[in-house]
């Protein structure tokens, strides 16, 4: 008998609505997550052809005198400017996804019934028809706010920028398979995301002994 073909459905969202705690709550059910937010650091890494793109577009001063990458100070350039981001994105896309395709391949090779993509851009960079069915977390914009500010220490301008760099998150709710909605305690979200996963393991025909629900 041929191996089973892994079933790849997106984890997205908006910026600080909480899709990260989702991904680390389906890992603890066993899933297998690729996160493609993990795979762009690999792709800008020290000595990577990803940096010397950018270095070469942007200049020195994305770096650190480390030579790593100054992620605060590319920030403040691609989140000013529309063709800014547009000219990192068109650097890195490619590289995440030619890293995502390997990661997949390689728990197909493994035998996993089931992965997780999580990816902020899912939408925006049409990945939509890739990796289905979609599951979205949602929370209201000023919890958002006040997630991002916690975490990142940024002031209300930025944040906004960031917020305004993506679709619309109600947009992405409309569009999705899935929605799971964090705008609770952290053991609803754990509640909602279960009954959300299990769900969509039984649309995929994935057995749900696979994954059990922490005890």
């Amino acid at each position: 008998m041929g191996a089973v073909a892994l079933k790849v459905f997106g984890l997205t969202g908006g910026i600080g609505s909480g899709k990260s705690s989702v991904a680390r709550h389906l890992r603890a059910r066993g899933l297998a997550v690729v996160d493609a937010d993990e795979l762009s650091r690999l792709a800008v890494a020290p000595g990577s052809r990803g940096l010397q793109q950018i270095v070469r577009h942007f200049g020195a001063g994305v770096l650190h005198a480390s030579g790593e990458l100054d992620r605060a100070q590319l920030g403040k350039l691609v989140f000013s400017s529309a063709e800014a981001r547009a000219a990192l994105d068109a650097i890195v896309h490619p590289i995440v996804r030619r890293l995502a395709a390997e990661r997949l391949q390689e728990l197909e090779r493994r035998g996993e019934p089931l992965a997780c993509y999580e990816v902020p851009l899912l939408y925006e960079a049409g990945l939509e028809q890739t990796y289905q069915p979609v599951v979205v977390v949602t929370a209201g914009l000023e919890q958002r706010k006040r997630r991002i500010a916690t975490r990142d220490g940024l002031d209300d301008a930025q944040i906004q920028a960031r917020i305004s760099a993506q679709m619309p998150l109600e947009d992405k709710c409309r569009r999705a398979a899935y929605v799971i909605d964090n705008s609770g305690s952290p053991s609803e979200l754990a509640e909602r995301a279960d009954a959300v996963f299990d769900e969509l393991c039984r649309a995929l025909d994935v057995p749900l002994a696979r994954y059990p629900r922490a005890s």
